[in-house]
Protein backbone atom coordinates (compact mmCIF):
# COMPACT_ATOMS: atom_id res chain seq x y z
CA UNK A 1 0.00 0.00 0.00
CA UNK A 2 1.31 3.57 -0.95
CA UNK A 3 1.54 6.36 1.94
CA UNK A 4 -1.25 8.38 -0.11
CA UNK A 5 -4.12 5.08 0.07
CA UNK A 6 -2.94 4.86 3.88
CA UNK A 7 -3.98 8.22 3.91
CA UNK A 8 -6.73 8.18 2.06
CA UNK A 9 -7.87 5.27 3.89
CA UNK A 10 -7.08 7.24 7.52
CA UNK A 11 -9.43 10.09 6.34
CA UNK A 12 -11.90 7.98 4.87
CA UNK A 13 -12.15 6.27 8.69
CA UNK A 14 -12.28 9.39 10.74
CA UNK A 15 -14.64 11.19 8.77
CA UNK A 16 -16.82 8.02 8.53
CA UNK A 17 -16.44 8.27 12.75
CA UNK A 18 -16.80 11.49 13.08
CA UNK A 19 -20.16 11.67 10.51
CA UNK A 20 -22.17 8.51 12.43
CA UNK A 21 -20.93 10.64 16.12
CA UNK A 22 -22.40 13.73 14.38
CA UNK A 23 -25.73 11.81 13.41
CA UNK A 24 -25.99 10.48 16.98
CA UNK A 25 -24.61 7.26 17.02
CA UNK A 26 -22.93 6.09 20.19
CA UNK A 27 -19.48 7.12 20.33
CA UNK A 28 -18.41 3.86 20.98
CA UNK A 29 -20.15 1.90 18.40
CA UNK A 30 -18.81 5.32 15.78
CA UNK A 31 -15.32 4.71 16.63
CA UNK A 32 -15.60 0.80 16.34
CA UNK A 33 -17.52 1.27 13.23
CA UNK A 34 -14.57 3.51 11.49
CA UNK A 35 -12.21 0.92 12.28
CA UNK A 36 -13.54 -1.40 9.86
CA UNK A 37 -12.35 0.79 6.93
CA UNK A 38 -9.05 0.22 7.46
CA UNK A 39 -9.35 -3.39 8.45
CA UNK A 40 -11.40 -3.59 4.71
CA UNK A 41 -8.40 -1.85 3.41
CA UNK A 42 -5.93 -4.26 4.76
CA UNK A 43 -7.55 -7.33 3.86
CA UNK A 44 -7.74 -6.07 0.28
CA UNK A 45 -4.35 -4.90 0.02
CA UNK A 46 -3.22 -8.49 1.20
CA UNK A 47 -5.69 -10.03 -1.23
CA UNK A 48 -4.51 -8.21 -4.08
CA UNK A 49 -0.34 -8.61 -2.92
CA UNK A 50 -1.00 -12.41 -3.21
CA UNK A 51 -2.79 -12.44 -6.63
CA UNK A 52 0.22 -13.24 -8.32
CA UNK A 53 1.69 -16.26 -6.12
CA UNK A 54 1.04 -19.80 -7.60
CA UNK A 55 -0.55 -21.82 -5.22
CA UNK A 56 1.72 -24.60 -5.19
CA UNK A 57 5.33 -24.75 -4.76
CA UNK A 58 7.58 -25.74 -7.85
CA UNK A 59 7.82 -29.29 -8.92
CA UNK A 60 11.72 -30.18 -7.26
CA UNK A 61 14.02 -30.91 -10.22
CA UNK A 62 13.53 -35.25 -10.91
CA UNK A 63 16.67 -35.32 -12.85
CA UNK A 64 19.39 -37.45 -12.66
CA UNK A 65 21.75 -36.64 -9.72
CA UNK A 66 18.75 -34.62 -7.90
CA UNK A 67 18.50 -35.09 -4.12
CA UNK A 68 15.59 -37.46 -4.37
CA UNK A 69 17.31 -39.42 -7.70
CA UNK A 70 20.11 -40.59 -4.80
CA UNK A 71 16.68 -41.42 -2.09
CA UNK A 72 15.04 -43.35 -4.35
CA UNK A 73 18.17 -45.70 -5.94
CA UNK A 74 18.44 -46.45 -1.79
CA UNK A 75 15.11 -47.17 -1.57
CA UNK A 76 15.29 -49.48 -4.47
CA UNK A 77 18.49 -51.50 -3.50
CA UNK A 78 16.52 -52.30 -0.31
CA UNK A 79 16.14 -56.10 -0.62
CA UNK A 80 13.47 -58.26 -0.07
CA UNK A 81 14.57 -62.07 1.12
CA UNK A 82 17.90 -61.63 -0.41
CA UNK A 83 16.59 -59.89 -3.60
CA UNK A 84 16.27 -56.63 -5.37
CA UNK A 85 13.69 -55.47 -7.28
CA UNK A 86 12.92 -54.46 -11.22
CA UNK A 87 13.90 -50.94 -10.16
CA UNK A 88 17.17 -51.43 -9.19
CA UNK A 89 18.08 -53.49 -12.09
CA UNK A 90 16.69 -51.20 -14.16
CA UNK A 91 19.18 -48.53 -13.09
CA UNK A 92 22.09 -50.59 -12.68
CA UNK A 93 21.21 -51.81 -17.00
CA UNK A 94 20.91 -48.17 -17.76
CA UNK A 95 24.45 -47.55 -15.97
CA UNK A 96 26.40 -50.33 -17.70
CA UNK A 97 24.79 -49.24 -20.61
CA UNK A 98 26.10 -45.90 -20.65
CA UNK A 99 29.39 -47.03 -19.42
CA UNK A 100 29.80 -49.72 -22.24
CA UNK A 101 28.92 -47.15 -25.02
CA UNK A 102 31.72 -45.17 -23.90
CA UNK A 103 34.23 -48.32 -24.94
CA UNK A 104 32.21 -48.89 -27.72
CA UNK A 105 30.02 -52.05 -26.45
CA UNK A 106 26.12 -52.19 -26.46
CA UNK A 107 23.86 -54.43 -23.84
CA UNK A 108 21.64 -54.97 -27.18
CA UNK A 109 24.26 -56.47 -29.35
CA UNK A 110 24.33 -59.93 -29.02
CA UNK A 111 27.79 -59.92 -30.68
CA UNK A 112 29.13 -57.87 -28.30
CA UNK A 113 28.18 -60.34 -25.00
CA UNK A 114 31.84 -61.50 -25.07
CA UNK A 115 33.21 -58.77 -25.07
CA UNK A 116 30.80 -57.24 -22.78
CA UNK A 117 31.85 -60.09 -20.25
CA UNK A 118 35.37 -59.46 -20.50
CA UNK A 119 35.06 -56.15 -19.73
CA UNK A 120 32.86 -56.48 -16.48
CA UNK A 121 32.58 -60.24 -16.17
CA UNK A 122 29.93 -62.80 -15.40
CA UNK A 123 28.39 -62.16 -12.59
CA UNK A 124 27.76 -58.44 -13.53
CA UNK A 125 27.21 -59.03 -17.27
CA UNK A 126 24.64 -61.66 -15.28
CA UNK A 127 22.86 -58.33 -13.36
CA UNK A 128 22.52 -56.03 -16.80
CA UNK A 129 22.38 -58.77 -19.40
CA UNK A 130 18.52 -57.45 -21.60
CA UNK A 131 17.86 -61.14 -21.59
CA UNK A 132 18.16 -62.22 -17.97
CA UNK A 133 14.56 -62.73 -16.55
CA UNK A 134 15.61 -63.64 -12.68
CA UNK A 135 15.86 -61.68 -9.87
CA UNK A 136 19.41 -60.88 -8.93
CA UNK A 137 20.32 -60.75 -5.60
CA UNK A 138 21.66 -57.87 -3.41
CA UNK A 139 25.33 -58.77 -3.15
CA UNK A 140 25.29 -59.38 -7.57
CA UNK A 141 24.40 -55.95 -7.79
CA UNK A 142 26.91 -54.84 -5.37
CA UNK A 143 29.51 -56.45 -7.98
CA UNK A 144 28.31 -55.60 -10.76
CA UNK A 145 28.08 -51.79 -9.40
CA UNK A 146 32.04 -52.14 -8.37
CA UNK A 147 32.80 -53.54 -11.80
CA UNK A 148 31.17 -51.15 -13.29
CA UNK A 149 32.68 -48.17 -11.20
CA UNK A 150 36.52 -48.95 -12.38
CA UNK A 151 37.72 -47.58 -15.30
CA UNK A 152 36.37 -50.60 -18.62
CA UNK A 153 38.54 -51.41 -21.48
CA UNK A 154 37.75 -53.12 -24.29
CA UNK A 155 39.58 -56.28 -24.53
CA UNK A 156 40.94 -56.86 -28.26
CA UNK A 157 39.58 -59.82 -29.93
Amino acid sequence: MTIGRVVAVCLLSITLGAGLWLFGVASPFAFAFALLVPVVALLWACRADNDSAPLEPPTPYRGVGARQDISRLAWALRSTQGQVGDTARNRVRTLASHRLERIGLHLDEPADEPAIVAAIGERAFAVVAPTSLKRCDRTDVDVALSRLSEPLKKEPQ
